[in-house]
């Protein structure tokens, strides 16, 4: 049995229509605010991705700065380094005077020397690095002319040649063997003997050459060696 309402059916049927909107205007700000709400959540999310980004950009910029510091220092180190080695390359190793005594106490009795030539060749190597091509072979490769020049430490051969008399082979021979006993000599090698007549005496000339040892230094045991 229909219920009878003393509401008129216009004003019943406006209400209704009142509620409808009201619930779709309630549904759509819901709408409205989960859109916004997400949104504001996305932005935050972003920023704290650039600003974790950005941390990390500035963490490696410090470490890049702090590898091109050690870099530096490195660099300054080995050119100290060098420049000590350079220093004490300059510094006279083997005095000639030291030398010449060594010479001198390791000749036999009534053998002399008449000439003594002291010459030096300095070593000049190209600097050269291993490269590793594309089928894993390793090569050298020399330095390009647009490479910093490091500094070069002078590295010398020093040779020297012997001439004198004797009065016997015997007396070169043991000359000879003194020389290769000397630890600041090495590729000592006997080149001529010939007899020579000296004021009616009959001797033996002869000529001797020799190498100073690279790394010879009397000032390492504070003498003569």
């Amino acid at each position: 049995m229909p219920h009878d309402s003393f509401l008129p059916p216009e004003y019943v049927e406006q209400k209704r229509d009142r509620r409808t909107s009201l619930l779709a205007i309630g549904l759509f700000a819901v709408i409205v605010f989960a859109i916004a709400a997400a949104f504001l959540h996305r932005q935050d999310q972003l920023q704290r991705a650039i600003e974790r980004q950005e941390h990390a950009i500035e963490r490696t910029r410090e470490a890049g700065q702090q590898v091109a510091l050690l870099t530096n220092l490195q660099a300054s180190r080995l050119q100290m380094l060098d420049r000590a080695e350079l220093a004490a390359a300059l510094v006279e190793r083997v005095p000639r005077s030291i030398l010449m005594a060594q010479l001198i106490g390791r000749m036999p009795e009534g053998l002399a020397l008449t000439e003594f030539d002291l010459g030096s060749t300095r070593i000049r190597t190209p600097p050269s690095e291993v490269v590793v091509d594309a089928s894993g072979r390793r090569t050298a490769r020399t330095a390009a002319a647009t490479d910093p020049a490091p500094i070069e430490v002078p590295r010398y051969v020093v040779r020297l040649g012997l001439k004198g008399v004797a009065p016997t082979d015997l007396h070169v021979s043991e000359f000879l063997a003194a020389l290769n006993d000397d630890p600041l000599l090495e590729r000592v090698r006997l080149e001529s003997t010939q007899e020579d007549v000296v004021d009616r005496d009959i001797v033996r000339r002869f000529e001797i050459t020799c190498a100073l040892v690279p790394d010879a230094d009397v000032r390492t045991d504070g003498g003569t060696p």
